[in-house]
């Protein structure tokens, strides 16, 4: 746990690289996995989210998500405590930014929106909400194990995905004292959910602590053992349904580790894949295989 602003400063100078290490790739493939998970808010968008994961046109993706994008903004300033919505918010603007918006300016906005959203969904939470306005420390603390302990199996995709928001907010902005003291409270609440429901959405909370575990340093919770149990756990549990656990594990573990062999094997094993077996990921195995072609065909320039 990071106590002082000494601590925070020290940290700064330490994962600075972080973002370096973990490849937009990786980031793309998350939000596009969450994306897909669309189960809150009714037929008609699990309906158009099975349509669109099952397409194989990224381009086509691309340039249909903004009217939907604003359909689901509107949704939300109508009702702006409807966890649903805002569940659908995060994940469709997250997945959008990291996967067509390169303007750094445009990030950001998506970044703090997605952000202010999951601060909103947590919100909605009585405990949650008492955390945040507490000025009293011990009263604060107090309302935020309350919280943490009320977390249900039902709470899952909404508590998830609103720290998995955050999260990613603080990866934007690791040079900021505010971001590395809320991590803590972050990890916290994905901890829980963890213990709650591990194996939620192909065992997202697992394939979450895999890739933290391999990416952060040691000092703020890394450790490259823990990272290999989750990735095996993670693979082992979900076969081939979703290549990206595969593509995470070479990234993040073999990569570092200068396992080529192995990391060549695994690329190999992602392109052969046959994308018709489990049409509802098409889209998302589709973007896997293509970065894995792009990895295997410079992989000498990589280790």
């Amino acid at each position: 746990m990071i106590k002082t602003i000494r601590d925070i400063r020290i940290m700064e100078n330490k994962i600075k690289n972080i973002k370096n290490r973990i490849s937009n790739f990786i980031i793309i493939l998350l939000f596009l996995f969450i994306s897909f998970s669309f189960t809150s808010c009714g037929s008609m968008f699990d309906k158009f989210t099975s349509s669109l994961f099952s397409q194989r046109d990224v381009k086509l993706i691309g340039n249909g998500a903004p009217a939907y994008l604003l359909l689901i903004e509107g949704l939300i300033s109508a009702v702006p405590k409807n966890r649903g919505y805002l569940q659908i918010g995060i994940q469709t603007f997250s997945a959008y930014s990291e996967a067509f918006v390169d303007d750094p300016i445009r990030k950001k906005i998506f970044s703090e929106k997605c952000k202010d959203w999951g601060k909103r969904l947590l919100m909605t939470y009585p405990q949650f909400a008492n955390f945040e306005k507490s000025k009293d420390i011990e009263k604060k603390n107090r309302a935020f194990d309350s919280f943490l302990k009320n977390i249900k199996k039902r709470d899952v995709p909404y508590v998830f995905w609103a720290s998995y928001s955050w999260i990613m907010w603080i990866m934007d902005n690791l040079d900021s004292v505010e971001a590395l003291m809320d991590l803590g409270i972050v990890k916290q609440i994905i901890d829980r959910v963890y213990v709650v429901d591990g194996d939620f959405y192909y065992s997202a909370p697992h394939l979450f602590y895999a890739i933290f575990y391999a990416a952060f340093p040691k000092e703020i919770g890394g450790n490259i053992d823990k990272a290999k149990n989750e990735f095996d756990y993670v693979i082992e549990k979900n076969g081939d349904k979703l290549l990206m656990a595969k593509m995470s594990y070479a990234i993040f573990y073999l990569k570092p580790q200068n396992q080529k062999e192995e990391f060549k094997k695994v690329l190999k094993e992602i392109l052969n894949y046959d994308l018709d077996l489990y049409p509802d990921n098409r889209l998302l195995n589709l973007i896997t295989q293509d970065e894995a072609n792009k990895l295997l065909n410079d992989i000498d320039n990589l280790f």
